[in-house]
Protein backbone atom coordinates (compact mmCIF):
# COMPACT_ATOMS: atom_id res chain seq x y z
CA UNK A 1 0.00 0.00 0.00
CA UNK A 2 1.44 3.27 -0.83
CA UNK A 3 2.65 5.57 1.96
CA UNK A 4 1.08 8.46 0.44
CA UNK A 5 -1.79 8.29 -1.57
CA UNK A 6 -2.12 11.09 -4.10
CA UNK A 7 -3.05 9.84 -7.63
CA UNK A 8 -6.50 8.21 -7.99
CA UNK A 9 -8.78 7.44 -11.33
CA UNK A 10 -12.18 5.48 -11.91
CA UNK A 11 -12.14 3.96 -15.73
CA UNK A 12 -14.96 3.12 -17.78
CA UNK A 13 -15.56 0.06 -16.40
CA UNK A 14 -15.28 0.99 -12.45
CA UNK A 15 -12.33 -0.08 -11.47
CA UNK A 16 -10.48 1.86 -9.09
CA UNK A 17 -6.47 3.17 -10.16
CA UNK A 18 -4.40 4.30 -7.50
CA UNK A 19 -0.79 5.89 -7.30
CA UNK A 20 1.38 7.29 -4.25
CA UNK A 21 3.68 9.65 -4.42
CA UNK A 22 6.07 8.65 -0.98
CA UNK A 23 9.73 8.06 -1.41
CA UNK A 24 9.24 4.00 -1.41
CA UNK A 25 6.10 4.63 -3.83
CA UNK A 26 6.85 2.78 -6.71
CA UNK A 27 4.11 0.97 -7.85
CA UNK A 28 0.12 1.72 -9.11
CA UNK A 29 -2.52 -0.37 -7.54
CA UNK A 30 -5.82 -1.40 -9.50
CA UNK A 31 -8.73 -2.69 -7.81
CA UNK A 32 -12.73 -2.93 -8.51
CA UNK A 33 -15.04 -0.02 -6.89
CA UNK A 34 -15.78 -3.10 -4.06
CA UNK A 35 -11.95 -3.15 -3.08
CA UNK A 36 -10.87 -6.61 -4.85
CA UNK A 37 -7.28 -5.70 -5.96
CA UNK A 38 -6.46 -6.56 -9.74
CA UNK A 39 -3.43 -5.64 -10.85
CA UNK A 40 -0.10 -4.32 -8.97
CA UNK A 41 2.87 -2.20 -11.68
CA UNK A 42 6.12 -2.06 -10.10
CA UNK A 43 6.91 -2.52 -6.33
CA UNK A 44 7.23 -0.81 -3.73
CA UNK A 45 10.94 0.61 -1.97
CA UNK A 46 12.69 -0.53 -5.73
CA UNK A 47 15.26 2.23 -6.93
CA UNK A 48 14.49 3.69 -9.49
CA UNK A 49 15.04 6.30 -12.63
CA UNK A 50 13.29 8.07 -15.79
CA UNK A 51 14.55 4.48 -17.45
CA UNK A 52 12.89 1.90 -15.56
CA UNK A 53 10.16 0.53 -17.72
CA UNK A 54 9.14 -1.57 -14.45
CA UNK A 55 8.33 0.70 -11.79
CA UNK A 56 7.61 4.51 -11.28
CA UNK A 57 8.72 6.43 -8.57
CA UNK A 58 6.24 8.57 -6.65
CA UNK A 59 3.61 8.95 -9.26
CA UNK A 60 1.63 12.31 -8.98
CA UNK A 61 -1.63 11.05 -10.60
CA UNK A 62 -2.82 8.82 -13.66
CA UNK A 63 -5.50 8.30 -16.24
CA UNK A 64 -7.14 5.24 -18.10
CA UNK A 65 -7.72 5.65 -21.84
CA UNK A 66 -10.49 2.92 -22.26
CA UNK A 67 -10.04 3.87 -26.12
CA UNK A 68 -6.47 2.19 -25.91
CA UNK A 69 -6.81 -0.08 -22.66
CA UNK A 70 -3.90 2.14 -21.06
CA UNK A 71 -2.91 3.54 -18.04
CA UNK A 72 -1.08 6.90 -18.60
CA UNK A 73 0.67 8.12 -15.82
CA UNK A 74 2.83 11.50 -14.72
CA UNK A 75 5.16 9.95 -12.72
CA UNK A 76 6.42 12.84 -11.02
CA UNK A 77 7.19 13.14 -7.74
CA UNK A 78 10.48 10.64 -7.56
CA UNK A 79 10.53 11.02 -12.22
CA UNK A 80 10.11 13.45 -14.75
CA UNK A 81 8.32 12.21 -17.40
CA UNK A 82 5.26 10.31 -18.42
CA UNK A 83 4.68 6.20 -18.76
CA UNK A 84 1.94 3.88 -20.47
CA UNK A 85 1.28 0.43 -19.23
CA UNK A 86 -1.28 -1.84 -20.81
CA UNK A 87 -4.54 -1.29 -18.24
CA UNK A 88 -5.01 -5.31 -18.41
CA UNK A 89 -1.69 -6.46 -17.93
CA UNK A 90 0.37 -4.29 -16.89
CA UNK A 91 2.93 -3.98 -19.46
CA UNK A 92 5.14 -1.34 -20.24
CA UNK A 93 3.88 0.64 -23.53
CA UNK A 94 5.97 3.62 -24.01
CA UNK A 95 7.21 6.70 -22.54
CA UNK A 96 8.13 10.17 -22.78
CA UNK A 97 9.50 13.40 -21.44
CA UNK A 98 9.05 17.12 -21.99
CA UNK A 99 8.24 18.18 -25.43
CA UNK A 100 7.71 14.21 -26.16
CA UNK A 101 11.84 13.44 -26.05
CA UNK A 102 13.30 10.49 -23.94
CA UNK A 103 13.16 10.92 -20.28
CA UNK A 104 16.62 11.62 -18.72
CA UNK A 105 17.47 11.76 -15.45
CA UNK A 106 18.34 15.27 -13.84
CA UNK A 107 19.21 15.79 -10.01
CA UNK A 108 16.74 16.61 -7.87
CA UNK A 109 17.80 19.30 -6.03
CA UNK A 110 19.00 21.69 -9.68
CA UNK A 111 17.32 24.31 -9.52
CA UNK A 112 16.40 26.01 -11.98
CA UNK A 113 14.67 22.97 -13.77
CA UNK A 114 16.24 22.76 -17.40
CA UNK A 115 13.01 23.64 -19.31
CA UNK A 116 14.29 20.80 -21.66
CA UNK A 117 12.67 18.75 -19.21
CA UNK A 118 9.31 17.89 -16.98
CA UNK A 119 9.78 19.44 -13.88
CA UNK A 120 7.48 17.63 -11.80
CA UNK A 121 4.52 16.24 -14.12
CA UNK A 122 1.48 16.10 -11.38
CA UNK A 123 -1.71 16.11 -13.67
CA UNK A 124 -2.64 14.06 -16.83
CA UNK A 125 -6.07 13.79 -18.21
CA UNK A 126 -7.03 12.80 -21.86
CA UNK A 127 -9.63 14.72 -23.78
CA UNK A 128 -12.38 13.15 -25.80
CA UNK A 129 -10.98 13.99 -29.19
CA UNK A 130 -7.20 12.39 -27.59
CA UNK A 131 -5.16 14.77 -26.54
CA UNK A 132 -2.64 14.10 -23.53
CA UNK A 133 -2.47 17.28 -21.07
CA UNK A 134 0.58 17.52 -18.75
CA UNK A 135 0.25 19.82 -16.02
CA UNK A 136 3.96 20.36 -15.71
CA UNK A 137 3.66 21.84 -12.02
CA UNK A 138 7.55 22.81 -11.21
CA UNK A 139 8.21 23.39 -15.35
CA UNK A 140 4.91 26.25 -14.41
CA UNK A 141 3.29 24.89 -17.64
CA UNK A 142 0.77 22.87 -19.51
CA UNK A 143 1.89 20.67 -22.54
CA UNK A 144 -0.19 18.40 -24.81
CA UNK A 145 0.37 15.34 -26.70
CA UNK A 146 -1.20 12.66 -28.84
CA UNK A 147 -1.42 9.54 -26.96
CA UNK A 148 1.17 7.88 -28.73
CA UNK A 149 3.55 10.84 -27.00
CA UNK A 150 4.08 13.19 -29.79
CA UNK A 151 4.47 16.76 -29.13
CA UNK A 152 1.93 19.22 -30.01
CA UNK A 153 2.12 22.40 -27.46
CA UNK A 154 2.73 23.90 -24.57
CA UNK A 155 1.09 26.90 -22.28
CA UNK A 156 2.92 28.73 -19.73
CA UNK A 157 1.20 29.46 -16.96
CA UNK A 158 1.76 31.16 -13.33
CA UNK A 159 4.88 32.62 -14.25
CA UNK A 160 4.57 35.57 -12.67
CA UNK A 161 7.13 37.38 -10.01
CA UNK A 162 7.54 36.35 -6.89
CA UNK A 163 4.84 38.66 -5.33
CA UNK A 164 2.51 40.26 -6.69
CA UNK A 165 2.28 44.15 -5.15
CA UNK A 166 -1.68 44.77 -5.71
CA UNK A 167 -2.60 41.53 -3.53
CA UNK A 168 -0.26 42.26 -1.09
CA UNK A 169 -1.71 46.10 -0.79
CA UNK A 170 -4.85 44.35 -1.08
CA UNK A 171 -4.40 42.06 1.81
CA UNK A 172 -2.24 43.94 4.10
CA UNK A 173 -3.98 43.75 7.33
CA UNK A 174 -5.87 40.60 6.71
CA UNK A 175 -4.80 37.25 8.72
CA UNK A 176 -5.73 33.93 6.88
CA UNK A 177 -4.97 30.17 8.42
CA UNK A 178 -3.47 32.64 12.22
CA UNK A 179 -1.23 34.17 10.12
CA UNK A 180 -0.44 37.64 8.22
CA UNK A 181 -2.15 36.47 4.30
CA UNK A 182 0.66 38.68 2.99
CA UNK A 183 3.22 35.71 4.32
CA UNK A 184 1.07 33.32 2.53
CA UNK A 185 1.06 35.03 -0.71
CA UNK A 186 4.72 35.02 -0.17
CA UNK A 187 5.70 31.57 0.96
CA UNK A 188 3.26 29.97 -2.21
CA UNK A 189 4.46 32.56 -4.62
CA UNK A 190 8.09 32.09 -3.97
CA UNK A 191 7.60 28.65 -4.44
CA UNK A 192 7.16 28.51 -8.00
CA UNK A 193 4.70 25.64 -8.55
CA UNK A 194 1.69 26.73 -10.39
CA UNK A 195 -0.51 23.88 -13.10
CA UNK A 196 -1.42 21.34 -10.42
CA UNK A 197 -4.11 19.51 -12.47
CA UNK A 198 -6.50 19.98 -15.25
CA UNK A 199 -10.49 18.72 -15.93
CA UNK A 200 -13.01 19.34 -18.81
CA UNK A 201 -16.59 20.95 -18.99
CA UNK A 202 -19.25 17.84 -19.32
CA UNK A 203 -20.47 18.83 -23.09
CA UNK A 204 -18.81 16.06 -25.36
CA UNK A 205 -16.15 18.68 -27.39
CA UNK A 206 -14.98 19.22 -24.04
CA UNK A 207 -15.27 22.71 -25.40
CA UNK A 208 -13.64 24.51 -22.01
CA UNK A 209 -10.94 23.25 -19.74
CA UNK A 210 -10.09 23.97 -15.96
CA UNK A 211 -6.76 24.74 -14.63
CA UNK A 212 -5.36 24.94 -11.58
CA UNK A 213 -2.55 27.67 -10.99
CA UNK A 214 -1.92 27.01 -7.77
CA UNK A 215 1.06 29.71 -8.06
CA UNK A 216 -1.88 32.60 -8.16
CA UNK A 217 -4.37 30.72 -6.13
CA UNK A 218 -6.93 30.58 -9.31
CA UNK A 219 -9.35 28.28 -11.07
CA UNK A 220 -8.50 29.31 -14.79
CA UNK A 221 -10.91 28.59 -17.24
CA UNK A 222 -9.65 28.11 -21.25
CA UNK A 223 -11.22 27.83 -24.26
CA UNK A 224 -9.89 24.29 -25.18
CA UNK A 225 -9.68 24.85 -29.05
CA UNK A 226 -7.64 27.64 -28.61
CA UNK A 227 -6.20 27.98 -25.64
CA UNK A 228 -7.65 31.35 -25.18
CA UNK A 229 -8.34 32.39 -21.28
CA UNK A 230 -11.75 33.31 -20.79
CA UNK A 231 -11.75 34.12 -16.77
CA UNK A 232 -10.23 33.35 -13.48
CA UNK A 233 -11.88 32.94 -9.99
CA UNK A 234 -10.79 32.52 -6.31
CA UNK A 235 -7.82 34.33 -4.21
CA UNK A 236 -5.35 33.16 -1.03
CA UNK A 237 -6.89 32.76 2.05
CA UNK A 238 -9.15 30.60 4.46
CA UNK A 239 -12.32 31.63 3.58
CA UNK A 240 -15.03 30.22 1.74
CA UNK A 241 -14.28 30.38 -1.79
CA UNK A 242 -10.66 31.62 -1.22
CA UNK A 243 -7.51 29.18 -1.66
CA UNK A 244 -4.30 28.28 0.10
CA UNK A 245 -2.14 25.70 -1.35
CA UNK A 246 -4.50 24.40 -4.40
CA UNK A 247 -3.36 20.94 -5.37
CA UNK A 248 -6.21 18.50 -6.81
CA UNK A 249 -9.41 19.11 -9.03
CA UNK A 250 -12.01 17.24 -11.00
CA UNK A 251 -15.33 17.77 -12.68
CA UNK A 252 -18.35 15.90 -12.82
CA UNK A 253 -21.05 15.21 -15.37
CA UNK A 254 -22.85 18.10 -14.06
CA UNK A 255 -19.98 20.62 -15.10
CA UNK A 256 -19.52 21.23 -11.10
CA UNK A 257 -15.85 21.58 -10.10
CA UNK A 258 -14.24 20.11 -6.90
CA UNK A 259 -11.07 21.57 -5.53
CA UNK A 260 -8.63 20.57 -2.91
CA UNK A 261 -6.17 22.69 -1.05
CA UNK A 262 -3.35 20.42 1.00
CA UNK A 263 -2.66 23.28 3.74
CA UNK A 264 -0.73 22.03 6.79
CA UNK A 265 -0.85 25.00 8.52
CA UNK A 266 -1.13 23.76 12.30
CA UNK A 267 -2.43 20.63 10.39
CA UNK A 268 -5.85 22.70 9.90
CA UNK A 269 -8.43 23.95 6.98
CA UNK A 270 -7.36 20.59 4.47
CA UNK A 271 -10.32 21.18 2.41
CA UNK A 272 -12.47 20.25 -0.67
CA UNK A 273 -14.65 23.03 -2.18
CA UNK A 274 -17.32 22.12 -4.55
CA UNK A 275 -17.82 24.58 -7.21
CA UNK A 276 -21.55 24.73 -8.83
CA UNK A 277 -22.32 26.52 -12.44
CA UNK A 278 -25.13 28.56 -11.65
CA UNK A 279 -26.91 28.31 -14.95
CA UNK A 280 -26.64 25.78 -17.55
CA UNK A 281 -22.78 25.16 -18.83
CA UNK A 282 -20.98 28.18 -20.01
CA UNK A 283 -18.21 29.06 -18.18
CA UNK A 284 -19.58 32.79 -17.81
CA UNK A 285 -21.55 31.52 -15.28
CA UNK A 286 -20.65 32.43 -11.77
CA UNK A 287 -19.93 29.54 -9.50
CA UNK A 288 -21.12 28.96 -5.87
CA UNK A 289 -18.82 27.40 -3.54
CA UNK A 290 -19.89 24.77 -1.15
CA UNK A 291 -16.89 23.70 1.63
CA UNK A 292 -17.48 19.94 2.36
CA UNK A 293 -16.14 18.79 6.03
CA UNK A 294 -18.05 18.40 9.67
CA UNK A 295 -20.19 20.77 8.65
CA UNK A 296 -21.67 21.47 4.91
CA UNK A 297 -21.62 25.42 4.47
CA UNK A 298 -23.44 27.31 1.64
CA UNK A 299 -20.90 30.12 0.57
CA UNK A 300 -21.36 33.34 -1.31
CA UNK A 301 -21.41 33.63 -4.64
CA UNK A 302 -17.68 34.46 -5.72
Amino acid sequence: WPNTEHGINVDDSGNVWLAGSGGMDNQILKFTRDGKFLLQIGHAGTGVNNLSTENVAGAADLYVHDETNEVFVADGYGNRRVIVFDATTGAFKRMWGAYGNPPIDQADDEEPYDPRFFGLPHGIRISNDGLVYVSDAQGMRIQVFTVSGEYLFEKMMGRYPDVNPAAMAARANDMSFGAPSTDLITATAEFHRSVSRTAFSPDAAQKWMFVLERSNHEVVVIERATFKELYRFGTWGDEIGEFYVLHDMTADNAGDIYTVEVNDIGGTRKRTQKWVLSAGTAPTQTAVPVVFGSTIFSGPTN
